[in-house]
């Protein structure tokens, strides 16, 4: 029954389609940090689908813009698949990627707050293509 209690949990809050995707875009976020990004999806899909379902956001945004939250986790620690990757190709510690990574964390949060704002930028093409 988790599905449908966090449903109702979030339901209770608002039923404004953009907060509710920013709270559970917050969540991933959080939980990327702790959490492989293919895990967090495998898991929360059938959980969180749902939910958006319900509330009207387009399903083709959502996974887009579940997809790149998830994959910010790749960047930070503890878990930063990607980090740790970068790390030791190139020889730098934890602390100088961190340093050096800033710009493009932002950025990537940027991307998707901008999605977030202007879902047309998400799912423009699938419109175009498939109507």
């Amino acid at each position: 029954m988790i599905p449908q209690t966090l449903s109702q949990f979030l339901l209770g809050l608002t039923e404004n389609p953009i907060v509710i995707t920013i709270i559970v875009l917050l969540f991933l976020l959080l939980l990327g940090t702790v959490m492989d990004s293919t895990v967090i999806i495998l898991l929360l899909t059938s959980i969180l689908v749902p939910i958006m379902k319900a509330v009207g956001v387009d399903l083709v945004f959502f996974g887009v813009i579940m997809v790149i939250t998830c994959a910010i986790g790749l960047l930070t620690p503890p878990v930063g698949v990607a980090m740790y990757s970068v790390c030791s190709i190139m020889d730098c510690t934890i602390e100088e990627f961190i340093k050096e990574s800033w710009p493009f964390f932002l950025a990537v949060i940027s991307v998707v707050a901008l999605c977030v704002l202007f879902p047309g930028l998400v799912t423009f093409v699938p419109n175009l293509i498939f109507g």
